[in-house]
């Protein structure tokens, strides 16, 4: 019976990439650059949002409910509610930006949150003008 010696050597080549760089970045200090297009948070232009719950009915995630906000918006929303996103269960597929008729409802490329208060992550999208012009 022969040893295997490239069986036996082998796990020692391990010892190598002990002296390579590291792949990986040292994030939050070191940030990668977000692409255009991905899909972070929601942000909402609520002069034309007309509360047709459309993004609620397409929702598979039942991520989003109608609510009445405390802040002015469009006169021609006749509901008087406006879509809040549940990020604890928003799986970002982008389907209620598809539908959304007026065409207000779009995803921003911010996409970093982190809390411990699990009440945090139902969230108003931003109010916007237009995109990357976010609203005081």
């Amino acid at each position: 019976m022969a040893i295997d010696v490239k069986g036996v050597l082998s796990p020692l080549s391990a010892i190598g990439t002990l002296f390579e760089h590291p792949k990986t970045i040292t994030y939050p200090a070191v940030k990668k650059d977000i692409p255009l297009g991905y899909r972070g948070f929601h942000i909402n232009n609520l002069e034309t949002c007309i509360g047709c719950a459309s993004c609620e009915e397409v929702c598979m995630n039942d991520a989003i409910d109608m609510v009445h906000p405390d802040i002015e918006y469009n006169i021609k929303n006749t509901s008087g509610c406006v879509p809040r996103i549940d990020y604890g269960r928003c799986c970002w597929c982008s389907l209620c930006t598809d539908v959304c008729p007026p065409d207000s409802l779009k995803l921003d490329n911010i996409c970093t949150h982190a809390d411990s208060n699990p009440d945090n992550f139902l969230y108003m999208p931003k109010n916007h003008k237009s995109i990357g012009e976010e609203v005081s």
